[in-house]
């Protein structure tokens, strides 16, 4: 799998296991998202490079232009005596890989990845790719992703996390031209970086710009193209992004949102492109701040995207991934612990996509979005609360859903529970009658309420947000139990989260 790979430095595997966070606070030794986050980015960072394949495990490259031939070439060339084997490169357009890939190892179709069994796949091919391919490539393979600044897209974010959580699937972040990817991200877990600013220069010609950049034009021997937000940058300057992209990922406490980027046409740097990191950090007792620049120069064809020393340390990274894969065979990420969000104002419908997702996708502000979107013309919002604390229906939960690329499917009472397919459900989401209370004194009042289950490591919990901390129930016949109660008292909606292929193929259903 060819991926753009940082330097020497190896990267750290990132999940879609989540930490657990809770209304009253995050358990000892639990990751927060921000720290996924950036567990993600620094295994991209280590893992970068085509697709090869260990004796015990398959890597697959989707080939992109000189760091993807880079990649393959050495793989070709060395990868037998390193334990590597090449099982599959993929391009956008075939036929640039005649004559330099053999056509047994040529794949004409991403569809088809599964068919050869890689355990990483790098990509080094363009963004767009990661948005339309990666949770696909994610349900059979770790993926290292080149082209980062496809994660400035929420959406593909979401979805990617989601899959790798549901897969099993590490999914890592390749650092690129980023100097001092590991010092940034220390900084920022302190609690210490204020500000970061990337500005990467290049002579006009190294540009691949989209949208309103591409009708941008140098007014003198340096303009600034573009000064701002790297998440506004992203999009139309998906290949000349990836940087700065990496520095957003590394410090997720500023994110795509605050950490600026900045790209600028340089007409004397033909032959060059030069990236500056600055980044401030809090006073010290002087009441002078904290403050860093790097200035990295890296050599690179006319007209060319990648400089060369960054297409060099692809193939480093590939092989610090591999190192880390070998480690552990076969093996998971570290085990997860048990994401659960407590009980605030009325959000449990909030709460329980998170938890039965395993991580915090979605927010108060995410959920009223959604219902304005299902009513769009209506002054009072049939799909919430009219006092704005949440309460959301069943409405808002499928459309959350299917913005992931998921599905929620309603079961009917009437079906024996030992026809639901628990391997092929994601988690489940429960609709019950709750009690209203006020202080101490109970209320003979009734309020519909979200409950999600779902599987962590083998054993099935109860994440209800009104418990203190998660409930196990144990296995398959556990969780059967807990459904069967449920209904049993009345006034109970299932919901089954899968993927849209269960949902189409309806194999969440056995009939046997």
């Amino acid at each position: 799998m060819p991926c753009p790979g940082a330097p020497s430095a190896d990267p750290l595997p990132i999940s879609g296991h989540w930490g657990h966070q809770g209304g009253s606070g995050r358990a000892k030794g639990q990751m927060s998202k921000e720290q996924q986050l950036r567990s993600l980015r620094g295994a991209l960072s280590r893992q970068g490079g085509p697709a090869a394949e260990h004796k015990t495990q398959g890597h697959g490259p989707c080939w992109g232009p000189a760091e993807g031939q880079s990649l393959v070439s050495r793989l070709l060339a060395q990868g037998s005596e390193l334990g590597l084997e090449l099982v599959f490169v993929w391009n956008r357009d075939p036929g640039r890989m005649a004559g330099s890939v053999p056509p047994s190892l040529q794949l004409h179709s991403l569809t088809a990845l599964g068919e050869r069994h890689p355990d990483l796949v790098v990509e080094v091919a363009h963004p767009k790719i990661i948005q339309e391919s990666g949770a696909h490539i994610l349900r059979h393979a770790n993926l290292l992703v080149g082209s980062p600044s496809a994660l400035a897209d929420q959406t593909t974010q979401q979805q990617l996390l989601a899959a790798s959580h549901h897969w099993g699937h590490a999914m890592f972040v390749a650092r690129g031209a980023l100097w001092g990817t590991e010092d940034i991200s220390r900084l920022d877990a302190a609690g210490g970086l204020q500000s970061l600013r990337v500005t990467m220069a290049t002579h006009p010609d190294g540009f691949r710009l989209e949208g309103p950049l591409a009708t941008t034009h140098s007014t003198g021997p340096r303009t600034v193209l573009y000064e701002g937000p790297v998440r506004g940058l992203c999009p139309f300057a998906p290949r000349n992004s990836n940087t700065m992209a990496a520095a957003a990922l590394a410090a997720p406490s500023l994110g795509f949102d605050n950490v600026i980027g900045v790209l600028v046409a340089d007409l004397s740097l033909a032959d060059m492109h030069v990236v500056d990191v600055e980044l401030r950090g809090p006073p010290g007792p002087t009441g002078r701040n904290f403050a860093v620049h790097t200035h990295r120069e890296n050599p690179a064809e006319p007209g060319a995207v990648t400089g060369s020393a960054t297409v060099a340390a692809f193939w480093r990274s590939l092989l610090g991934a591999e190192g880390s894969m070998s480690q552990a065979p076969g093996a998971r990420p570290s085990p997860p612990s048990v994401y659960h969000e407590r009980q605030r104002l009325e959000l449990c419908a909030v709460h329980a996509l998170n938890n039965v997702l395993q991580q915090q996708l979605f927010s108060q502000e995410a959920a009223d979005e959604i219902c304005k979107r299902l009513a769009p013309d209506s002054r009072l919002n049939p799909h919430r609360s009219l006092l704005g604390t949440g309460n959301y229906d069943v409405n808002v939960i499928m459309a959350a859903l299917q913005g992931l690329g998921l599905a929620a499917v309603w079961w009917d009472r009437r079906r024996p529970l030992s026809q639901l397919a628990l391997p092929q459900v994601l988690g489940l989401i429960l609709n019950l009658p709750s009690p209203v209370s006020l202080g101490l004194l109970s209320l003979p009042l009734r309020r519909r309420h979200w409950v999600a289950l779902r599987q962590v490591d083998g054993i099935y919990y109860n994440l209800d947000s009104k418990l203190r901390a998660p409930e196990a129930l144990g296995d398959e016949d556990g969780v059967r139990a807990f459904v069967a109660a449920a209904l049993a008292r009345g006034l109970c909606e299932v919901l089954l989260v899968v993927t849209k292929e269960v949902e189409e193929k309806g194999c969440w259903l056995q009939t046997d």
